[in-house]
């Protein structure tokens, strides 16, 4: 069958990475018929949205400038009308829905086989500059999203390749833009008034990856099978998928009705997709083969992430096939405490569409005596953000300042006092939660509550956890990576409350209650608001009520985690030969002292702002630093697999090391100007720990900062770093394209700023 790609199919490469989708979006609607392949074909209310926005836009859009569009009940400009904008015969400065028509130019610059074909596509807005010597043209793609992802700039990249053949087809005058747009939605809009926040990008680095995906990808995609009889496309089943028209038919593999030692190995949670292709390679294909393969961490035809978690995921699928619950023998989490008097339980939902808080739930949990604070917020709007802040928040603050009075007053007898503790259960939660309070900083309430919020964090590290993931634990408990942690759980895909409840409330002496929702609730592979649900409440179509029973219902569900895991650990305390699991050594509940919400003044309110901004500054880091190489080569935060050519001392004392850069690691956007960046074998224990950085910091070299055409990198050591015992062993033991350079953070102000305010408020008036 010839493959046949649009404008979407490239987008859905590079958001979903799956071979599989991109095969069958290659296909006609007949051709999936005739196989036939189940598809979801209900256009969901997210869509409508951005169908909606895209025509609020175009509509302001005329009232400030001159837009050319398609006749009245047409959907796209004629071809008439497309080659007449492109030849400069027309005067609009815009042309919405203009077509964009392959060339053999192209096919020529892709290096396409015959059977891969691109089909007519039609870019949302094409903007002229007349304003030089020649007319200008760049490609604009309307988004009903509150920022541009780099799948959105890699669909006006290919956008950008169509005109640009469009322009040699026709012989016209234009150029092309060196840059793209991605017009969004403004913080908190739905998009009626169609206004827009446009983001402007470099489109170099995604020109380059789109004809990467043309050249190196597809020719696996196009040589896969896929029949009535046959499929061999490659695919894996991931929490991203239930957004995916296809998820049905691809859940055919792990269907529950299968026997679990026959089902695809995407079932076992935790596989990713670079772990399923090494096990593909090995031949392990089924659950029941992974819950059977020994040596998988001395194997080398394995990714290092897949040996490092072998151990992990045979478990989870022995315990699949088994249908039990197990847990890990000889781990332990440094995330939870094994005792708490009085939890603080946070439900935090997010509008992935709007951005912004769509429910705040909160329970507290003292004596088997519960008290609810839900809020849903059917008004989008940031005053009612704002509101649902200071309410919630507002009471967390006003229990811990409770908890701390009596604490203090209870100084001399601890067994008096009340270890109180912080809970969540996905740390995405914590990330939005932080959000939602950064977007108020205006509110004096909001501030006063980050310092507060500050004061929860202890001035000196607490326990220090491995896992990269444990930082989002600092002030509190995320649930799921403490029972990710420690058990193996007979459950499919995804550790979401529903799955994880569930399985713990079947076994003897299970817990209770259980988070066990119904529809429109139910995800397969997630517990938060769906995209659908979050909609429908924002349009009308869904009550609050029900949404603010689903909030209690995981509180609940997530107190009866809390308590079954801590029950467990005093189980086990009892077992001979047993030990304890949960680790985390905690005081009782005190504020700090150093900063007084009631006494606050400006330079307290600045000194909580640089903490935030550090902490999250850090934090952005590390997650970019925990994807895979590809992934942040392709953000162009990594210059990815290079060969060290040679390295001498120089006349400063330094070292220079001279690398070569493969061509798909060569638009990056580091610079000599970056302070901030380490080399190394990429070993995750090196990118993921911010004390081990300064042992391999380096520096582009000024000199020969231009690697994209060169295709060689002089990096600059300092000799410290150089005849350090790490770099040393790095120079010895790195194999040819084994090198790698990556962004961390660096943060030069926090302290300085921290020291500058003490003097301040030393300083008489």
């Amino acid at each position: 069958m010839p493959l046949s790609f649009s404008g979407s199919t490239v987008k859905s490469w590079f958001q979903y990475r799956c071979p599989r989708k991109t095969r069958y979006e290659t296909l006609s609607s007949k051709e999936r018929d005739a196989i036939p392949i189940l598809r979801d074909l209900v256009t969901p209310p997210w869509a409508q949205l951005g169908n909606q926005f895209e025509r609020q836009v175009v509509s302001r859009l005329e009232t400030e400038t001159t837009v050319l569009r398609p006749a009245i009940g047409e959907d796209y400009l004629s071809q008439a009308l497309s080659v007449a904008f492109l030849k400069g015969r027309r005067n609009e400065e815009y042309a919405f829905q203009l077509v964009l028509e392959p060339s053999a130019p192209l096919r020529e610059r892709l290096n396409l086989p015959e059977d891969v074909t691109l089909r007519r596509s039609y870019a949302d807005l094409v903007r002229i500059d007349r304003s030089g010597s020649g007319p200008v043209f760049q490609v604009i793609d309307i988004k009903a999203t509150q920022r541009a992802t780099p799948f959105h700039k890699a669909q006006v990249a290919f956008y950008s390749l169509l005109l640009q053949s469009a322009f040699t087809n026709l012989r016209a005058p234009g150029t092309l833009s060196r840059t793209g747009q991605i017009w969004c939605l403004p913080p908190g809009s739905k998009g009626e008034d169609g206004e827009v926040k446009a983001e402007e990008f470099r489109l170099e680095p995604y020109l380059r990856l789109v004809a990467d995906f043309f050249q190196n990808e597809i020719p696996a995609i196009a040589g896969s099978i896929v029949s009535p009889t046959w499929d061999n496309t490659f695919f894996h089943i991931y929490f991203k998928c239930e957004q995916c028209e296809y998820l049905r038919h691809c859940r055919q593999a792990i269907h529950e009705e299968i026997a679990p030692a026959e089902r695809d190995v995407s079932a076992v949670a935790g596989v990713s997709h670079e772990a399923k292709r090494a096990l593909t390679g090995l031949g392990i294909r089924t659950v029941g083969k992974l819950a059977e393969a020994r040596g998988l961490r001395a194997s080398s035809a394995g990714s290092w992430a897949l040996r490092r978690r072998a151990e992990l995921l045979t478990r989870r699928a022995q315990a699949l096939i088994a249908g039990q619950v197990q847990r890990i023998p000889g781990v332990a989490s440094y995330l939870m405490p094994p005792r708490v008097d009085l939890g603080l339980y946070l439900i935090v939902d997010v509008d992935p569409v709007e951005d912004n808080l769509i429910t705040l739930g909160y329970l507290r949990r003292e004596g088997g005596q519960d008290r609810h604070l839900v809020e849903v917020l059917e008004d989008s709007t940031p005053e009612r953000e704002s509101k649902a802040l200071c309410n919630v928040l507002g009471q967390l603050v006003e229990d811990l300042a409770e908890i701390d009075r009596h604490n203090a007053e209870h100084e001399d007898a601890p067994e008096r006092q009340i270890q109180a503790h912080i809970f969540l259960y996905e740390p995405s939660e914590a990330v939005g939660l932080q959000d939602a309070v950064a977007r108020h900083l205006e509110n004096p309430v909001v501030r006063t509550g980050l310092l507060h919020l500050i004061r929860m964090f202890p001035p000196e590290h607490v326990v220090p956890e491995p896992e990269f993931r444990g930082i989002h634990h600092l002030p509190a408990t995320t649930l799921r990576s403490v029972v990710e942690q420690v058990f193996a759980l007979p459950i499919m895909v995804s550790y979401d409350l529903r799955q994880v409840t569930c399985a713990l409330a079947g076994i003897e002496l299970g817990l209770s209650p259980a988070y066990a929702p119904e529809r429109p609730f139910w995800r397969p592979f997630s517990s938060r608001l769906s995209i659908e649900v979050c909609r429908d409440l924002r349009d009308g179509r869904i009550a609050a009520e029900p949404v603010r029973d689903d909030v209690v219902a995981r509180l609940d569900a997530m107190r009866a985690l809390a308590e079954w895991l801590m029950q467990e650990n005093e189980a086990a305390l009892r077992r001979d030969g047993d030990h304890a699991f949960l680790r985390l050594s905690k005081r009782p509940f005190r504020f700090q002292a150093t900063l007084d919400p009631l006494n606050a003044v400006d330079l307290d309110l600045l000194h909580a702002f640089e903490l935030l901004e550090n902490r999250a500054g850090m934090l952005d880091a590390l997650v970019s630093l925990a994807q895979p190489f590809s992934q942040r080569r392709d953000r162009a935060r990594c210059v990815a697999e290079m060969t060290l050519k040679r390295h001498w001392k120089t006349d400063w004392g330094r070292y220079s090391l001279l690398f070569s850069v493969p061509p798909e690691s060569r638009e990056s956007e580091l610079s000599s100007s970056n302070f901030d960046l380490i080399l190394t074998d990429d070993n995750p224990d090196i990118r993921l720990n911010p004390q081990l950085w300064p042992l391999f910091e380096v520096r582009i070299a000024p000199e020969r900062p231009d690697f994209a055409n060169s295709g060689t990198l002089l990096v600059d050591v300092p000799a410290d770093v150089y005849q350090g015992d790490d770099f040393q062993r790095l120079l010895r033991e790195t194999r040819e394209r084994g090198w790698f350079l990556d962004r961390t953070f660096k943060d030069f102000t926090t302290d300085r700023a921290a020291g500058f305010m003490a003097f301040l408020a030393e300083s008489p008036a």
